[in-house]
């Protein structure tokens, strides 16, 4: 009797070493896969941020951001987002660039230009009037992507949770990013601005010389008007375009 309870207990003790043995493996299991998850984590957010860096330290306006994905799952919708964001801010810029840079819209008023489109025009005010459209649209559409609401709506229209929004938010808000596209609104502004009176001086010449065809000539590659008054008139137009 006393062997048969000496077995059972011996059988016992073997369970509850055996349960035990299963509990610390489980729970070596259970912190292996807690310290993974968060040391992936950890790698992910490393990552981002090393990306978020390199952009902000590009040239905006001249660098190409570097669109490859370095990290997985909804890290990936961050960074491939926040990087989207950045060059097609660049791409805008460019279109503002190229809309400027126009070698038609700084050499108009030329003689040549005057006898050829006059005195009506119409082919240099079209020209005029869709440059303004296409500048004004485009320098707004840079302009609104420096401010935070329209750089949170890329993410916001992603399908991540609130928290790798937050996410983004530091990295694009909270950063040297942010802090790029910022420092370049007021220099914008001031140069849509600019840009705009520009061809508006430019228009108002035009249409004074349509306006007044009959009441002036061109001689030796100038122009000669009937009276001192429309003379003084246009010079004074003039000195607006070159402000």
């Amino acid at each position: 009797m006393c062997v048969l309870n000496e077995v059972k207990g011996m059988k016992l003790n073997m369970k509850k070493k055996t349960v035990i043995i299963i509990f610390v493996v489980l729970l070596v299991i259970v912190l292996i896969g807690v310290g993974g998850y968060f040391g992936y984590q950890k790698y992910q957010e490393y990552l981002l941020t090393r990306e978020a860096d390199k952009i902000g330290n590009l040239d905006i306006l001249n660098d190409e951001v570097d669109m490859s994905i370095h990290t997985s799952g909804d890290y990936a919708t961050v960074e491939e987002t926040m990087k989207q964001y950045v060059k097609e801010y660049g791409e805008v810029s460019q279109t503002v660039i190229s809309l400027i840079d126009d070698d038609t819209l700084k050499n108009l008023l030329t003689i040549e230009r005057i006898q050829s489109d006059g005195p009506a025009f119409t082919e240099t005010l079209t020209y005029l009037n869709q440059k303004k459209t296409d500048l004004e649209t485009a320098m707004n559409q840079m302009i609104a992507m420096t401010s935070d609401q329209e750089m949170m709506k890329a993410i916001e229209d992603t399908d991540v949770s609130v928290s790798y929004q937050n996410l983004y938010r530091k990295l694009m808000l909270d950063s040297t990013i942010s802090g790029a596209l910022k420092q370049e609104q007021n220099d914008l502004i001031d140069t849509r601005d600019q840009t705009l009176a520009f061809i508006d001086a430019y228009i108002d010449i035009f249409e004074f010389l349509r306006d007044n065809s009959s009441n002036y000539v061109i001689e030796n590659n100038q122009i000669l008007f009937s009276s001192e008054s429309l003379y003084q008139q246009y010079q004074s137009l003039v000195e607006n375009l070159n402000q």
